[in-house]
């Protein structure tokens, strides 16, 4: 999806005609960087939607058992569902920024994919390996599995705002470097 947002419309032969409009390449990338977070949030409202909705014809809706060992309602557990859900949104408004950067470097969506999933599993090999412990904290991915927190009781909040504060900063920060590299961009298709 975000592999797509430039490089798309420059293997399209699109991207000079959206260029001439009056608008700024900053609006641009930031539209089209919205527009996948929302596309992203629709199809994870689906997916929570239909797994609630499937699970409670085939199992039944009963009270979710946490990590800690304590039961919560029904209603407690779709409210974690969905915050964890949200959770989800906000770690993959990473990927879609890390794949917007790589889209505006290239003009193949494809090459532009490949390369969001090579550094995102550079990033991931290196902080498996001991050595690397330092880069743990400051790279986006170590925080993916945070989610289980919502499922303690109480809620771990600390670590998810962790991880939100990470997310975002991460997700602001490749958008903004697309976007300088964008604004600098020559276009020749």
């Amino acid at each position: 999806l975000g592999s797509y947002l430039v490089a798309g419309e420059a293997e399209l032969g699109t991207l000079r005609a959206i260029l001439l409009r009056p608008q700024s390449r900053g609006s641009l990338i930031v539209s089209k960087w919205g527009v996948a977070v929302l596309t992203l949030l629709v199809g994870l409202a689906l997916v929570v939607a239909a797994g609630i909705l499937f699970g409670a014809v085939f199992f039944g809706l009963e009270p979710l058992v946490t990590l800690s060992g304590t039961t919560v309602s029904i209603a407690e557990g779709i409210g974690l569902i969905v915050l964890t859900a949200l959770f989800a949104l906000a770690a993959m408004s990473c990927m879609i920024s890390l794949a917007l950067l790589f889209s505006t470097l290239t003009t193949s969506s494809l090459t532009a994919l490949i390369a969001t999933f090579v550094a995102f599993v550079v990033i991931q090999v290196l902080i498996s390996f001991s050595y690397f412990d330092w880069l743990e904290p400051y790279v986006f991915p170590s925080y993916f599995g945070e989610y289980v927190n919502f499922f303690r009781d109480p809620i771990a909040w600390r670590p998810i705002g962790e991880a939100l504060l990470v997310f975002g900063l991460w997700s602001a920060g490749l958008t903004v470097v697309a976007w300088l590299l964008f604004r600098r961009k020559d276009i020749v298709s």
